[in-house]
């Protein structure tokens, strides 16, 4: 199987995209692969000169995901990237397409409880987690958005792995591998 031109981790908020990706990154780099990792959040933050909250309640979600299309076009055209867009990124239909033509998408699947667990009752800063019931909130983002992240190449069900072993299997897609 060929080296993929890009890894895009797709998950719940709470799944571990970030430092999954952050960290399959280092392990490449050490390995002498110049792989890159981009948190789609962070780098949205960076350019704005604000955090996510703050883009919401000033702005509004529609304009975030304005921002976040806007963004993410950007990295479309670069090869080896391990892209951590936020969880809702999976509902920016055409732009998703435009990604799946040349990359290899993982859902980092993660169950409500450990989700809910890793993001805390405030939900982790997450703006549509931190108004009311915070885990009611995750579920109804997990029953809006699973269809789409079960559209993913591949499922790693990351309850019981640690970071180093989520890392390790998109290490050995990005090398080329089944993850195996």
């Amino acid at each position: 199987m060929p080296e993929p031109e890009r890894i895009v981790l797709v998950g719940l908020p709470g799944a571990g995209k970030s430092s999954v990706g952050r960290r399959a990154q280092d392990l490449l780099v050490a390995s002498g692969r110049d792989w890159q990792f981009v948190d789609l959040d962070q780098e949205i933050e960076r350019r704005v000169g604000r955090s996510i909250p703050e883009i919401f309640e000033r702005q509004g979600e529609a304009a975030f995901r304005k921002l976040e299309r806007a963004v993410s076009l950007e990295w479309l055209d670069r090869s080896r990237v391990i892209l951590a867009p936020g969880g809702g990124w999976v509902e920016l239909g055409e732009l998703v397409e435009q990604y799946r033509a040349r990359s290899l998408f993982v859902y980092l699947q993660v169950s409500l409880e450990v989700a809910a667990a890793r993001l805390g009752s405030a939900g982790g800063g997450r703006p549509l987690l931190a108004v009311g019931d915070s885990q009611k909130k995750l579920r109804e983002l997990f029953e809006r958005r699973d269809h789409l992240y079960l559209q993913s190449q591949h499922t790693l069900s990351v309850d019981l792995l640690s970071i180093d072993e989520a890392a390790s299997y998109i290490v050995a897609l990005a090398s080329g591998g089944n993850g195996d």
